[in-house]
């Protein structure tokens, strides 16, 4: 698939023209310098057409766009392209377009408004959009035309998509670049480095993964210092994660609070699968004491915890195929079961158990959920009785029912009451 990088100088409107090939996925466009910070990439996809175009931070200088070309140059991409955006031709322009030339780049040059073409500008490019009555509409008709598929029929249906979401400074980039192996979301302590949403494929078990790394939500309104920035950024989190197969909530070890319960409690209320990555585990002493605090604080605060995939890592030290493991596994989990589904079963086998029981007083069950914490699955189930007094005969026959009716023959799971 070809590869369109939109460059040019700050505030060009490379994020501008970026989101109008694009309706849905848009980067943040803002005519303060600076505002784009990584490369973003977006697939434009039809039935008779499909490339990747990218929006990238503006640059001053040649140095500048050095750094650049090596950013993209770790991206180790085949069919490279630039689409070179200018509002006037300069000479650090000139100086620019002469190294990709030089490179054998695929060059093309767009302006939003008619300029002069002169021969030595003309010769640098393959493709020019900068004196038509319309550029862009020029330019899109060029792309679909390049861009034809071979084989009209050809869908990416194995393609699973997994945002990476939680609040400030929890180390998701980290996380995500862990992932890719390679630095293609900016990482720092600061708030708002990542503004954008920034998204990669990889190849996992003959699985296409996209993950999705999105801004960090601010816990203080103290540090909301940038109002724009936040909404829009998280309207981008709100898009993919309505896109998602699964995500994926990152906490801090070190930082417990309450907008941790409250980020929990949205995802639960919502019907897609997540899991809970407890991050910088590595920062803590006693991690067997932490794990099991932790696990008690959630407990004692949560009324959804009984239904979180909860796990501790670290980005920096945990391995990749360790992380890609947990993700596997959660996609393929056949622990996501809707708790109206198994409460629907559970209903059924209140009226057995009648016919089973020997205590005098009558067993009932009012709910149950299925979760997984560290790679063990659990039933969590609700009832009239105490632990103590519940007989081994109910309990068999509950995972016998559990089994049959969910299919989960040599599947390892427990009992909660």
């Amino acid at each position: 698939m070809n590869n369109y990088f939109i460059i040019g100088k700050v505030n060009e409107g490379k994020s501008f023209l970026f989101n109008l090939f694009s309706k849905n996925h848009k980067t943040i466009s803002n005519p303060k310098a600076n505002t784009t910070i990584d490369v973003i990439r977006k697939s434009i996809l039809s039935e008779k057409f499909e490339y990747n175009i990218y929006d990238t931070p503006g640059f001053y200088k040649f140095s500048d766009f050095i750094d650049l070309l090596g950013k993209i140059s770790v991206l180790k991409l085949n069919n490279i392209h630039f689409i070179y955006l200018i509002s006037s031709f300069t000479n650090e322009d000139l100086k620019i377009c002469k190294r990709l030339h030089s490179k054998k780049f695929n060059l093309l040059l767009f302006s939003f408004k008619k300029i002069d073409e002169t021969d030595y500008i003309s010769n640098l490019f393959d493709k020019t959009f900068t004196n038509h009555s319309d550029n862009l509409s020029t330019l899109k008709k060029y792309l679909s035309k390049e861009n034809e598929k071979q084989n009209l029929n050809t869908k990416n249906e194995n393609k699973k998509i997994i945002t990476i979401f939680g609040k400030e400074n929890t180390g998701k980039s980290t996380l995500f670049n862990k992932i890719m192996d390679i630095s293609l979301s900016k990482t720092s302590p600061h708030l708002h480095t990542t503004r954008d949403s920034v998204n990669w494929d990889i190849q996992y078990k003959n699985q296409t993964l996209e993950f999705i790394d999105t801004a960090g939500f601010i816990r203080s309104r103290s540090n909301r210092k940038n109002l724009d920035f936040e909404k829009l950024s998280l309207e981008q989190s709100e898009y993919f994660i309505k896109k998602s197969s699964l995500i994926v909530l990152v906490l801090d070890a070190n930082s417990e609070s309450r907008l941790d319960l409250s980020l929990i409690g949205s995802l639960s209320k919502r019907n897609k699968p997540f899991l809970v990555l407890v991050n910088k585990i590595d920062l803590i002493g006693n991690k067997t004491l932490y794990q099991q605090k932790f696990l008690n604080y959630l407990s004692s605060n949560h009324n959804y915890y009984s239904s979180l995939n909860i796990y501790f890592i670290s980005a920096l030290k945990s391995s990749k195929s360790k992380i890609l493991q947990i993700v596997s596994n959660q996609l393929n989990n056949k622990f996501f079961f809707k708790t109206s589904y198994l409460n629907k079963i559970i209903k059924s086998a209140n009226v057995d158990l009648r016919k089973i029981q020997k205590n005098s007083k009558e067993f009932k069950i009012y709910f149950i959920t299925a979760f997984t914490i560290n790679q063990k699955n659990y039933f969590k189930i609700s009832c009239n009785f105490q632990k103590k007094n519940i007989k081994p005969h109910i309990k068999n026959y509950l995972s016998k029912i559990l089994i049959r009716e969910l299919s989960l023959k040599g599947v390892n799971f427990n009992l909660i009451f």
